[in-house]
């Protein structure tokens, strides 16, 4: 029980006051603990200091020397006489306040409010330096904070009053961040008790068999990574003065984004970037994305290779988990380095809001499973709105929504899968002019504007489709779409054709089973 009642502390037992050495040591003994979490345990400033008043009264040894501390408010002390805390041990036990030691050394006490899943397990940490290449530092104890932490240590070196960021990120629980000046407003911390929001709970969102082992040795995360790109400014291409890593939307008829190499003028913006005249250099910007018939800039990727898909679940699982990792999370694969991010320290990623994952601004996903894509709302950095913040997160962001994308499998028997000649293709069974066994054809394309065909090397084969734009044929765009899969091998399956509808859904399957051929004949 965190001690309040100056009644409940003793010389000698939960106090030692040396008036020798002009110390004030408080021992975890008797009515006094030091145990997890903060909020539960040691004892108030207010209340030690109201000890010492009521000891000076009385006890004529201490009478004959100046009194140790100075009181602002209860939330606020200086140590003043010459007089200092005997050890760390001491400091740890103090609750509710910040002081100032006659050194300059200043002490703020962070409490945080909020429940905690688990006070015994549980650890909060903080950042005292900004950037994200710096380490973080673990709270004292578990659980609920009321603890003193460091803010001054007499010299510049030692001077991180101007950013604290607390964090609680445990695997399979929600994370909790907070950035107290900024949230708060102040220009810098003093001397005092501070209180922050810092809370988690048990990760619904989150399936729970994707712990952190599970994640480290498990498809697809052992082929995913995070890529972090460079940039600044955000802004539509214009006829002034640029530098290094300033990103801008070009003036072609369909508008591109692009990172500037070399720093110079531009003087014809209302072109395509590679046609801008003056002296800057410009290059593709590595963030940018296409989503639906327009392109948006972000700074962050969740990639998963091509050779994998991941969902909605994956992306989400395999995001918490970077953000509790000590190790930079960048794999900066691009030609402009982003630099150093320790995941565990870098900002979030993405979350949930009912079924659909949303990216934390600046963020997109790569690789989707076609099934996902309706799942999912990107934040972009909008061109034109200020750029990024100190923590790279765009100042202003624009929540982005794919087109609709129908997604689903071709299902193909056995006899088609054993066939190392088999092939497919869908084609539109009518679609404007697009007409089935007929020259004019069409062969369905998939949202990313590849001919849904090929070999089958498997018995299921994924597709997806544009079902809010392809207008292929003359299609009406945003209708239901008939179409017919064609398969055939040489000798073991025969030509076989199955009519089905794209409708505006996912997890569509369509059979393709082809009779076994009997007759296919080529002795050469």
């Amino acid at each position: 029980m965190k001690i309040v009642d100056p009644d409940q502390l003793n010389q000698a037992t939960e106090i030692v006051i040396a008036t020798g050495a002009k110390t004030i040591q408080l021992l975890s003994a008797g009515n006094l603990n030091d145990t997890a979490p903060g909020v539960t345990s040691g004892v108030t400033l207010q209340a030690v200091y109201s000890f010492l008043k009521e000891e000076w009264m009385t006890d004529t040894a201490l009478n004959k020397f100046r009194f140790p501390i100075k009181a602002i408010y209860e939330a606020k002390f200086i140590m003043v006489n010459s007089w200092d805390w005997a050890d760390a041990q001491t400091r740890d036990l103090i609750r509710d306040a910040g002081w100032q030691e006659v050194g300059t050394n200043e002490y703020a006490t962070i409490i945080s409010l909020g429940l905690m899943d688990d006070d015994a397990v549980d650890q909060p940490y903080y950042q005292n330096v900004t950037g994200f290449d710096q380490t973080k530092i673990d709270f004292d104890k578990t659980g609920r904070l009321n603890e003193p932490i460091m803010i001054y240590g007499g010299s510049a070196a030692v001077d991180y009053r101007g950013f604290l960021k607390a964090f609680l990120r445990e695997e399979l629980k929600t994370s909790d961040e907070y950035n107290l000046l900024t949230a708060q407003g102040y220009a810098a911390l003093t001397f005092i008790a501070y209180r922050l929001p810092l809370s988690n709970a048990d990760d619904a969102s989150m399936n729970a068999t994707y712990d952190d082992t599970y994640i480290a040795g498990n498809q697809p995360f052992t082929s995913m990574q995070l890529q972090y790109y460079p940039g600044a400014d955000y802004s539509t291409a214009s006829a002034t003065t640029y530098v290094a890593n300033d990103v801008v939307l070009d003036g072609a008829s369909t508008p591109r984004w692009a990172i500037c190499t070399t720093g110079g003028t531009i003087v014809e913006p209302a072109t395509a970037y590679a046609s801008f005249g003056g002296t800057s250099g410009w290059i593709a910007y590595p963030g940018e994305r296409q989503v639906g018939t327009n392109y948006y800039a972000f700074n962050r990727a969740i990639v998963c290779d091509s050779g994998n898909k991941a969902d909605t679940e994956e992306f989400y699982a395999f995001g918490q988990y970077s953000n509790r990792q000590a190790t930079d999370i960048n794999d900066d694969p691009e030609v402009l380095s982003a630099g150093v991010y320790y995941g565990n320290v870098a900002v979030r990623l993405c979350y949930f809001v009912g079924s659909t994952l949303y990216s934390w601004p600046g963020v997109c996903f790569d690789n989707y499973d076609p099934n996902a894509v309706n799942d999912l709302s990107l934040q972009d950095i909008t061109v034109d709105g200020g750029g990024l913040d100190s923590e790279g997160v765009p100042i202003t962001s624009t929540a982005r929504t794919y087109p609709f994308t129908a997604a689903g499998e071709m299902v193909f028997n056995v006899d088609l899968v054993n066939d190392t000649d088999a092939e497919y293709w869908m084609y539109f069974a009518s679609a404007g002019t697009a007409i089935y066994d007929s020259t004019s054809a069409t062969i369905v394309n998939d949202k990313s504007s590849n001919p849904i065909s090929g070999t089958v090397p498997t018995s299921v084969i994924a597709f997806d489709f544009d079902y809010t734009y392809n207008n292929q044929g003359g299609r009406t765009p945003n209708t239901d779409a008939d179409v017919i899969v064609v398969a055939m091998g040489l000798n073991g399956a025969e030509w076989v054709e199955a009519s089905f509808t794209i409708t505006e859904n996912t997890g569509l399957t369509f059979p393709v089973n082809a009779p076994t051929e009997r007759n296919f004949s080529n002795p050469t």
